[in-house]
This record gives C-alpha cells, structure tokens and sequence, in this order.
C-alpha cells in the first residue's frame, strides 16, 4: 500500500471513529437530559450518519479520499484552535474587565488561592453550593442548602480579583450574628446574583441592602433555581420569621434552565408538601462533614490543576467549541416551550404559604436577562416566559418588582455586568439595591 493511500484511508478511518465516539457520547449524555425526540436524534444521529458516510468514502478513487483527508485535517487544526481560545476566553474577559474596573489581576487558581491561605493558617475552601456536582446527597439522602460554615471561603473572578469571605453560621454569605438578630427584617433567596457573584462584599446587592435595612438575611446560592430557592425558605427562615422575603427571580435561567433539572430529584419536589423539609437548622455540622469530604475527593482526583481547568478529556471533546455553538444534548437557550409554568406556579403558592404562616409575605424581584437587551431573538423568547409569569404573579396576588425598566433606562445597558456573559458589575448591583430599597418604601407608604 502507498503511502498516499495509508494516509488517506488512516485519516478517514479515524475521523469515521471520532464521529461514532461523538455520536456514543450525545447518547450517553441524552439519558441524563430530557432536551426533546427531535433534539437528540440531530446530536446523536448526525454524527453517527457522518461516521457511516466517512466509511462510504473509502470507495472514492485516491486523488478525492487525499483532498478530503486534507480538508478534514485542517478542520480538525481549525476546531482545536478554536477549542483553545474558548477555552482560553473566560480569563481574556476576567483580564479586560480587571483592566476597565482599575483592579489587580489574580491569574491563580481557585484552588492555588486556597492553598495560599491555608499556608497563612486560615480555614479555607472553596465555595459550594446546593447545585454543585449535580445536587449530590450523603449517605443519608442529605442535601445541604449553605456552604460550609464559619470558613474562609473563595468563591470567584470575574472582574480581576478573587472573591473571598467569611461564610456565616449556616454557610452563605453574611456578617456573622444575623442568624441570632430578633427581628429579622428581609430574607434574600435566589441565585449566583443575589449570593454576589463576583463582587466584593461590600458592593453585592444583599449588602448594599444591608447598608439601609441592616436585619437582612442573604439565603442566595449559585446554581439555585424555583425549587431550591423554596427549599432555602422552609429550611432556614420559619423559626427566623422575616417581615418579607424577596424572591430574586433571574430570567436568564430559573423557569427555563433550572426548574427543568430541579425536578428530576424527589428530595426538591418534597418541598411543594407543606411538611416537606431536611431540618437543617440542626444539622450544621452533618452538612459541614459531607461538604468536607465531596470537596476534598473532587479536589484529590483533579490534582494540583484543580477542576477548573483539568481533566483535558473536555478539550479533546471540543466541549467549549459545542457549547458556544449550541452543539450539545441539554437544555439550551430559552425556550419558551420547555419552561414548566404549572409547577412554578405550585412553587410560588408553597412559598407565599409557607411566609403567610409566620406571618410573613413574599416579593417577587423580577432580575431580567443580559440577552434581551442585545438580541432580538432571546428578547422575543423572554417575552413570552415573563408574560405567563406575570400571569401567575397576578392570579397569586403576589407583589413584585420589576428591574426591567430600569435596566432598559440605563444610558450603557453592558456596564451594569461585569461583561457579556458574566454577573452584575458594581454599577448593576448598585441600581439593583436602589430599586428594590426605594420599591420597598413606596410599599410601606401604601
């Protein structure tokens, strides 16, 4: 055989496999996700006809299977360059945003900052959050709702330096002692937003709050959507009784991401019955052990690299290039008709329930996406979900503040996020803060 035709037959006959282990891979990822028939037949089925047309190639006469054995060749090159530089892109944004805020770039790890402070004798760790691994329970069925109590813990970079606080009693982020304050006042609950991803204490939403309303009580984990943020309420806040809680709803996923996965574990849906809880407040330290120990097992299988930019299995799979290109198995974008409004509704019910018992009541802060505001087909997809959850708001006669208008207000809609893609900058969780305190007050006017 030439070596012109083991060339070319070689490269076929490899990139007929790759398709195959791509098309076995979509699959194995479907069970887990429930993104539709017709999604899932495209992802796992196109590669697999690929593979098989690559196969049918080795017919072709030599000069063709060589000018396509190139061709594939350099889309291969072209695809992991490609790999490298999104790959590379968060920390190119984390560097822009640290450059155009004034602020020091920590290129560090996330665990090389851990590690550095251990060596100073601090009790650090990196955050964790309910949604973290996939919502993984103990050996109990356990699913701690805060991170670990009482530590040093680094949470994230996304406008140069990292984030670092000191967790409160019950694992999120709090001035210690609030937990124990007669009379709360306002209890935050929602997401990565509301926790303060990734601004200094000070600056975050929930403290700026603080600054006015000082009794206020910031329940917000990354990762929360409907359910957790309900399982967040009827954990930790009947014994504390706050006068409101604020429901930070993000549009950018909680109806049409996360609801979809919350659902699928039956310790969520436990919360939507009345005496549906873990009784956390009592298991402070059950919860601090299991954190413990998934941190340090996900950790000592990384090794030193961490999880945040090991195992280079991710980068053979081209997992950055088919995420930015929609090229994956589970949910993706908005879409308006996979968003469960039936049993959001039922969540906000429990929830306005549950505060209504301790003589609370809850508001509804409606946080909208950064994409409505840059394109046009996500705007039109958020329309038709924030129209229905308007609906509920008003068939619930649930008070709520809307952040729309003052976000279309602005004069530069992109300073209020640390940049595409990414959290509130300080400006954004300024505006956030006014509006909810100056909607507060017209309330209690009324």
């Amino acid at each position: 055989m030439s070596r012109q035709r083991f060339f070319a037959d070689a490269t076929l006959l490899a990139a007929s496999l790759a398709s195959t282990g791509a098309g076995l891979l979509a699959f194995n990822t479907a069970r887990h996700y429930h993104a539709g028939l017709l999604r899932e037949t495209l992802l796992v089925g196109g590669p697999l006809l690929l593979a098989a047309g690559l196969l049918a190639c080795l017919r072709l006469p030599l000069s063709f299977r060589i000018a396509l054995s190139m061709t594939l060749i350099s889309i291969a090159v072209a695809a992991y360059a490609a790999e490298a530089y999104l790959r590379a892109l968060p920390k190119l944004r984390v560097r822009m945003a640290a450059r155009r805020f004034g602020l020091a770039f920590d290129a560090r790890k996330k665990l090389e900052v851990v590690e550095d402070l251990r060596r100073q004798g601090q009790d650090a760790w990196p955050a964790a959050f309910p949604a973290w691994e996939g919502l993984k329970l103990g050996p109990s069925g356990l699913l701690p709702l805060g991170g670990i109590s009482n530590v040093t813990t680094v949470f994230c970079n996304e406008m140069g330096p990292y984030v670092v606080y000191e967790s409160d009693e019950h694992g999120f982020r709090n001035p210690k002692g609030l937990w124990s304050s007669p009379g709360l006042d306002l209890a935050l609950l929602g997401d990565s937003f509301t926790q303060g991803d990734c601004v200094p204490f000070d600056q975050d939403f929930a403290s700026l709050i603080r600054r006015e309303r000082p009794s206020t009580l910031n329940l917000g984990m990354l990762g929360n959507g409907p359910l957790l943020m309900l399982a967040g309420l009827k954990e930790y806040l009947p014994e504390l009784k706050p006068g409101r809680v604020l429901w930070v709803y993000t549009e950018g996923n909680d109806l049409v991401l996360d609801l979809n996965s919350e659902k699928r574990y039956p310790l969520l849906m436990g919360y939507l019955d009345p005496e549906g809880r873990q009784d956390l407040l009592s298991r402070q330290p059950e919860c601090d052990a299991l954190l413990r120990r998934l941190i340090e097992e996900e950790y000592a299988a990384f090794g030193p690299a961490g999880p945040e930019i090991a195992a280079p299995g991710r980068f053979w799979k081209l997992w950055a290039l088919r995420q930015s290109l929609g090229l994956f198995v589970g949910d993706s974008g908005v879409n308006p008709a996979r968003a469960d409004f039936g049993l959001f509704r039922r969540v906000l019910l429990e929830a306005q329930r549950g505060a209504r018992a301790w003589g609370g009541e809850v508001t509804l802060v409606y946080l909208p996406s950064e994409g409505r505001y840059f394109d046009r087909t996500s705007r039109r997809n958020h329309d038709q979900v924030r129209e229905k959850v308007v609906a509920i708001l008003d068939e619930l006669h649930l008070p709520w503040i809307d952040l729309d208008p003052v976000f279309s207000g602005a004069p530069d809609v992109s300073a209020l996020f640390a940049y595409p893609g990414g959290h509130l900058s300080p400006a954004g969780n300024r505006l956030v803060a006014e509006t909810i305190l100056r909607s507060l007050r017209d309330q209690q006017k009324n």
